[in-house]
């Protein structure tokens, strides 16, 4: 009985995670309709394709455990509000700074699903690679932030 327990809660935490990454894309799609700047938009593009990437690669850890698949239709009523907000901001400056929040949110949330130490190797390898991307992001959006 404790070893279900314990699996459910790494379940959850990969499932957490996801949510997160459906969260990210449609923060990314919402700064990628106010963004002017080119150059911005197709690092932003590509920044939110890895959050799909993540998305993809968590619901096979999921499926793998016989669990069922985050999709996006859990978060119709909650992105919407995202979108509001993120739409309301006035210059490329704004959202980037927006996006540095969102991505401080996902790093954190790597970094925490990191000290659950009852991931595979092959999960664990896969969250550390999530991490990195995460960094990498809010650094990105921190530095074009300064720019601005």
């Amino acid at each position: 009985l404790f070893k279900e327990n314990i699996l459910f809660s790494t379940s959850k935490v990969l499932s957490d995670l996801c949510h997160l990454d459906f969260y990210a894309v449609a923060a990314y799609e919402a700064s990628l309709e106010r963004i002017e700047d080119p150059t911005l938009k197709e690092t932003i593009a590509t920044f939110r394709d890895d959050h799909k990437s993540h998305i993809d690669a968590l619901n096979n850890m999921l499926t793998q455990r016989g669990e069922d698949k985050v999709t996006d239709a859990d978060f119709k009523k909650v992105l919407t509000k995202g979108k509001v907000v993120i739409a309301g901001l006035i210059n490329d400056k704004a959202v980037l700074k927006a996006m540095v929040v969102n991505e401080e949110v996902t790093t954190k949330a790597y970094e925490k699903a990191l000290d659950h130490e009852d991931f595979s190797v092959a999960e664990r390898v896969i969250i550390e690679r999530h991490w990195a991307d995460e960094k990498r992001h809010k650094q990105w959006f921190s530095d074009a932030a300064e720019r601005q």
